[in-house]
């Protein structure tokens, strides 16, 4: 039932995205060197430039990548202004971590100023197969960071960075199908991170929480209902968030919906002394709590928090315990 929600959620935006551009349009409209391999599917980006489909307007800066491409590799010192959407398997990778970067805009609230839906617009879309991104950095994306439409997204060795301060830029980290892992992976970026909408699997990954940044975002409807985002040393830091309710900045955020949601943590290290652990919201204000939130957090280090909550107006059925296994109350 979850997926279907979710099928039903993104069916108009797959069949807006259903065609893609060809290898050789793609090197007329981009406007650094590339290469292309057809005997092993291989694209290689090799100097800074922007991608320009002019035909396509304000969205001219995404690639509809072609199924026969099955690798596209970004090499180091490269800045590729745009974003990459695909259908099939595809790999994208870079050739240094921190200098091979898919670029957006120094432009905040890009998605306001240019009349666009921001859940339409993001640096990497997967409408089928499995996208795999690892070692590069998404910078300061038009929108969302990745999204996968129904889709499995694996994330590895990356960097998500919007470092345009302000709250408006719509720069959530990962929106995916059920089996989607992020791995190795540092966040520091204003907007929901983690959208556990389906099941997913985060290791090994640290959140700097900036302004507007929520780490685990439940959800904005009820399709999330029954999904688990299974976490395993996970670190959040920073000295900001999402302010809203009272300043609360909460780590884990149940927006809108109704749904019951489990989020298990092994190895929690928190250092954000703004910070909030969990906020639920009542949509209607009535009583009538919506979310349930499941789930046990365990190993658990608190080096800094404000509070447990601003806004637990649902039914929080969490269980947290310290790294000596001694369950923590939540009376702070």
């Amino acid at each position: 039932m979850k997926m279907i929600k979710y099928s039903l959620l993104i069916s108009i935006l797959f069949l807006s995205n259903s065609y893609s551009q060809s290898v050789v349009e793609f090197q007329k409209h981009y406007s650094g060197k590339c290469t292309w391999k057809a005997d092993s599917g291989e694209f290689k980006l090799e100097t800074s430039g922007a991608i320009n489909f002019t035909e396509k307007g304000v969205k001219g800066f995404l690639w509809d990548v072609p199924e026969e491409v099955k690798k596209i590799i970004i090499s180091a010192n490269t800045i590729v202004n745009g974003g990459f959407h695909t259908k099939g398997d595809c790999t994208i990778s870079g050739e240094n971590r921190k200098t091979s970067v898919v670029y957006g805009t120094e432009l905040q609230s890009w998605p306001q100023k240019n009349k666009i839906k921001a859940a339409t617009i993001s640096s990497f879309e997967a409408h089928g197969g499995v996208l795999i991104l690892q070692n590069m950095t998404s910078l300061n994306p038009r929108s969302f960071h990745v999204r996968g439409l129904g889709a499995v997204v694996h994330l590895k060795d990356a960097d998500f960075i919007d470092t345009r301060g302000g709250s408006g830029n719509h720069s959530d980290g990962i929106a995916a199908g059920d089996g989607s892992t992020v791995d190795n992976c540092y966040f520091e970026t204003g907007d929901d991170v983690i959208k556990v909408y389906n099941d997913i699997t985060v290791t090994n990954t640290t959140i700097n929480m900036v302004q507007n940044a929520v780490p685990i975002q439940l959800g904005w409807g009820d399709y999330p209902d029954g999904a688990v985002g299974t976490f395993k040393n996970l670190t959040i830091i920073g000295n900001s968030g999402r302010g809203n309710p009272g300043g609360s900045n909460a780590i884990i955020n149940g927006r809108t919906g109704k749904y019951a949601v489990t989020i298990n943590i092994d190895g929690l290290s928190i250092d954000n002394p703004t910070a909030s652990m969990v906020n639920l919201f009542d949509d209607k204000n009535d009583g009538n709590f919506e979310k349930t939130l499941k789930g046990t957090l365990k190993n658990v280090e608190i080096k800094n928090i404000k509070r447990y909550s601003t806004q637990l107006k649902g039914n929080d059925q969490l269980k947290i315990f310290d790294t000596k296994g001694k369950e923590i109350s939540k009376d702070f």
